[in-house]
């Protein structure tokens, strides 16, 4: 019987509890913790993945939570970013769409008894570093108090990046999902 209860799906879990430790930092106005709480819980993203290889605890339950805590945190950075008005309101949006249309392909794979890809691709691993990056950035605008003419152009190029980066990846992923659907049962 596989462990459950590994180093690496701990760090995962963390991930879970530091996105709303973040947000409710960054609601309170305390931005240097708020950036704190997302660095840490950006780390363990690397560091869940490398424990997995380094001490051979690789688990089902951990691909699976992997990508969801990933996503739970990128959600509440990019909403309450927007909400202060550091990131336009489609960043989100759009990389929300492609989170529920992965979850629903997911959904529909899983409901006739295909192979779920679970696995990231390497555009996908882009995806979140930039869209780490563009929070960071953002965080950092509001917490030394740059002047917006100066950081909204990096801002929004970073935003273009990860969108371009995300787009990519729905494309990789929804030929895996079309891919999964021709396959027979396994």
């Amino acid at each position: 019987m596989p462990r459950i209860v590994t180093l690496p799906n701990a760090l995962t879990l963390s991930r879970f509890v530091l996105a709303p430790v973040f947000l409710v930092l960054y609601s309170r106005g305390d931005t240097v913790r708020a950036l704190a709480a997302f660095a840490a819980a950006a780390a363990t993203d690397v560091l869940d993945g490398l424990a997995a290889r380094v001490l051979s605890q690789y688990s089902r339950l951990g691909a699976f939570l992997d990508p969801i805590a990933d996503k739970f945190l990128a959600a509440c950075a990019l909403f309450a970013l927007w909400e202060r008005g550091r990131l336009p309101l489609w960043l989100p949006l759009f990389v929300i769409s492609r989170d529920l249309a992965q979850l629903a392909g997911a959904a529909v794979l899983r409901s006739i008894h295909r192979r779920i890809p679970v696995a990231p691709t390497r555009i996908g691993k882009y995806a979140t570093f930039s869209l780490a990056a563009t929070v960071v950035v953002s965080l950092a605008w509001e917490l030394l108090d740059w002047p917006g003419a100066a950081v909204a152009p990096l801002v929004a190029a970073l935003g273009l990046i990860t969108a371009e980066c995300i787009a990519i990846s729905f494309i990789q992923y929804s030929l895996f999902f079309v891919r999964s659907m021709r396959m027979s049962r396994t």
